[in-house]
């Protein structure tokens, strides 16, 4: 029997469905009797539209489940919205050396900004959620929605590059707790040495460094914390148990993304399962006779006949679909990994998907994974 991931985590470019995809796969997990949740890290913050709410929490809520069809009694589907700021805020909690020292900090007005608005900031707090969800609560298991692939490749990097920045004593050479504050302004750059300024570059980027000095001279106290909370967060997602897909649809330039971004991510110890190819075309005629014998009869009707418009609408969409099938075709064959999973999730042409049913529906393409 296939074991069962304790974290799926969705990655992927705009637009290709991936929160719709990510909800549906926990809502097919609940339905199958496992305690789910679906966090979502997208600023989009669609996923609320695609479960009929109008918006989510940072805290776990319920989502109603229809009455099952079959013996199998469900288990419960939660979903909740990444709150970076308050995360922070808990992290800042966690690790101060006292509820004094945390109330100190967190009631700095610098902090207050930069807790909500520092670049890169959503990477940390989304990895740090994560890891809280999975230790202190009791779900089976939790679908994380990303943001596009290339926020998602920093979503994976998030853990080490703190760890990195941290070890490299580069934060502390800034704000040793010696330096007058009032040095760390726009010049202290001019006088860093080079070696320095590059390893802000690669880190973090030098358009925040002014707020990363500043930010972290106020909690020095908290480094040992966090870089022991990152090593556990890295851990965990290169755990056997953390599944990681690649949601794609099937266009030449969504294709070629995804192979792109497969490429880099083969390069990070993680499991990666699989692809989801999304908004699939179904093919109408099941093999070239009939469609010739099709074509033949619209060419033998008036260009105003009914029966003719309805034939050739049938064959653009067999055309749609025969050329999904090659360019899923093409992804297979760049891969060229058996043991990667590939799922083909159909278009739902007549309805919507920003209701549970039409969830329950999509659902059913993603059992098993």
């Amino acid at each position: 029997m296939k074991p069962q991931p304790e974290v799926i985590v969705c990655v992927g470019t705009g637009g290709v469905g991936k929160t719709t995809v990510s909800a549906a796969i926990g809502v097919a997990a609940a339905l199958k009797g496992r305690k789910t949740l679906v966090l979502t890290i997208d600023p989009a913050k669609r996923l609320a539209q695609s479960m009929g709410l109008k918006s989510l929490k940072g805290i776990p809520t319920q989502i109603p489940l229809p009455n099952p069809d079959s013996a199998v009694v469900p288990g419960r589907l939660d979903a909740m919205i990444l709150e970076t700021k308050t995360t922070f805020n808990n992290l800042i909690r966690r690790y101060s050396k006292s509820p004094q020292k945390a109330e100190a900090i967190l009631n700095n007005s610098y902090y207050q900004y930069v807790s909500g608005e520092l670049a890169g900031s959503e990477d940390y707090m989304a990895m740090e959620k994560l890891y809280e969800i999975k230790n202190e609560y009791d779900y089976d298991l939790i679908v994380v929605d990303t943001p596009p692939a290339r926020h998602a490749i920093n979503f994976l990097t998030a853990p080490n590059r703190l760890i990195q920045l941290i070890s490299s004593g580069v934060l502390k050479w800034l704000v040793r707790p010696s330096m007058n504050i009032s040095l760390l302004g726009l010049n202290i750059l001019g006088r860093a040495p080079q070696r320095v300024v590059r390893l802000l570059k690669n880190y973090v980027g030098l358009e925040i460094v002014e707020e990363l000095a500043a930010f972290f001279s106020e909690f020095e106290e908290l480094y040992a914390g966090f870089r022991a909370r990152a090593k556990d967060v890295q851990s965990l997602l290169s755990s056997k148990k953390v599944h990681f897909y690649m949601v794609t649809v099937p266009t030449h330039d969504a294709i070629e993304e995804a192979l792109y971004f497969y490429s880099i991510m083969k390069g990070f110890d993680i499991t990666f399962a699989g692809f989801i190819i999304n908004k699939v075309h179904s093919v109408f005629y099941d093999s070239d006779a009939l469609r010739a014998e099709v074509a033949s009869l619209v060419h033998g009707l008036g260009s105003d006949d009914d029966l003719r418009k309805a034939a050739e609408e049938t064959l653009s969409m067999d055309r749609l679909a025969l050329r999904d099938a090659r360019l899923i075709d093409y992804l297979k064959a760049r891969v060229r990994l058996s043991r990667i999973e590939y799922r083909s999730i159909h278009l739902m042409m007549d309805r919507e998907l920003t209701s549970i049913d039409a969830l329950v529906e999509l659902s059913k393409t993603l059992e098993g994974i």
